[in-house]
């Protein structure tokens, strides 16, 4: 088969990024290494020298500045006219842009060697511009609106409101144009069921732990020997850096022979004056005379994070949303303790108190308790737990996944060619 991977980002040697982008990673490799053929369409926003394995073919296309400088000046023009945010109107139409960049590059990719199967995800709606003639599904990564919302200090993470944009509405359009559409989770699953109208196929997201290429250089310098707790992606309220800030002085009072470990990139929170500060500043400022024991590492590449999370007492994930959390999935198939959010899809992956912990979104009792029984657990029943962690990830292990994945194809190859009229009677040769 040769798949194409259509995508907005790409996790890649040395580039820390997000869940999205390490799936696509995932994905191709996985398919690569069983034998398809698989090339990789990343749409940016800016020119990016992307440099991944050699047996994997990547194309890219960004929009051009000059386009970004014109989209801007109409997006002011339409904005004074409809009300609309400046910002997110440049975005719809970048976006666009964006679609039929896309559109274009899978026409002359299928001109070269032809194109069995189409993987896209939902981000910036790059599916839209595709057409029946070859089949494609479109893999749910997030709503942006909710997303949005919940970066808010009081932002709810209720679909109907979580205010739409001209651009989440683009997203959405766009799912409801296409015939079949994949969602890692039951929770994103169900929002597009009785939300959208959509109707999602399940299938969890492959995950593959790289243990040779490691960079230990942070974890020596900074913590090596020591007992600590550790809070890793984006530092933001939708990410719980905001319980992690409330309960940090709780933490460090009680437990004195802790640290608490912040890795990620920074985003603008809220300080208790009203004004602005950095994330990991904001769990510092609360820690108050403690702040000492708190450490930012800055935004890691996966080498370095992963021996950060592989001698970590605990993984602090109290995030208000998730799709399939890629954060908690590390650190489980590492064995490790995760505090994580109930109603935010790690219920998917842990079962509370036998798998790891289960808290209650934007409530830092529930957290606080959970980090106690954590921490207070004897070693036995912390290889137990870890055990039936690791034990949880195996169900996504590459060779599970390629099967669900590959037969999943399979079925929308056939279902597809059973619709559409076959050029010159053409059979599915591919296996």
């Amino acid at each position: 088969m040769h798949l194409v991977i259509l995508a907005a980002e790409l996790a890649t040697a040395g580039n820390s990024c997000g869940g999205s982008a390490s799936f696509t990673a995932n994905l191709a490799r996985i398919f690569r290494r069983n034998g398809h053929r698989v090339t990789i369409v990343v749409i940016t926003t800016k020119k990016e020298e992307i440099v991944f394995d050699t047996d994997i073919a990547v194309r890219s296309a960004y929009v051009e500045k000059a386009l970004w400088d014109d989209y801007n000046r109409i997006a002011a023009v339409t904005a004074a006219v409809t009300g609309e945010a400046q910002d997110e109107i440049r975005k719809y139409m970048v976006n666009i842009h964006k679609s039929e960049l896309a559109k274009k590059m899978i026409r002359e990719i299928d001109r070269e060697d032809k194109i069995d199967m189409i993987h896209a995800s939902n981000l910036c709606g790059l599916s839209l511009g595709l057409e029946d003639d070859i089949p494609y599904v479109v893999r749910i990564s997030s709503y942006y609106n909710m997303w949005d919302n919940a970066e808010l200090p009081e932002g709810t993470v209720d679909y109907g409101k979580c205010p739409m944009t001209i651009k989440d509405r683009l997203e959405v359009y766009m799912l409801q144009k296409a015939k079949y559409i994949i969602s890692p989770s039951h929770l994103l699953a169900g929002i597009g069921r009785l939300q959208l109208g959509i109707e999602a196929t399940v299938m969890e997201s492959p995950f593959l732990l790289d243990r040779e290429h490691w960079d230990y250089s942070v974890y020596d310098s900074l913590v090596k020997g020591k007992k600590y707790l550790l809070h890793y992606g984006r530092m933001a309220y939708a990410k719980g850096t905001h319980i992690v800030a409330q309960t940090v002085k709780h933490i460090l009072k009680k437990y004195s022979d802790r640290l608490v470990v912040l890795a990620g990139r920074d985003s603008e929170m809220r300080s208790a004056e009203g004004g602005s500060i950095k994330g990991h500043e904001l769990v510092e400022k609360s820690a108050q005379e403690y702040a000492d024991r708190v450490i930012y590492t800055g935004c890691l590449a996966r080498e370095q994070l992963y021996p950060l999370i592989q001698h970590a007492e605990v993984c602090l994930l109290p995030s208000r949303l998730e799709n399939l959390s890629n954060a908690c999935i590390e650190a489980m198939a590492m064995g490790k303790i995760v505090i994580g959010t109930n109603g935010a899809s790690f219920e998917q992956l842990i079962d509370d108190r036998i798998s790891g912990y289960l808290c209650e979104r934007d409530d830092p009792d529930s957290f606080m308790r959970a980090v106690e029984e954590a921490l207070t657990m004897g070693e036995t029943a912390r290889r137990r737990m870890g055990s039936r962690a690791v034990e949880r990830t195996r169900r996504l292990a590459p060779e599970v996944i390629y099967e669900e994945y590959h037969t999943f194809y399979r079925k929308v190859i056939r279902e597809w060619r059973q619709k559409n009229t076959l050029k010159n009677g053409e059979e599915l040769e591919w296996s």
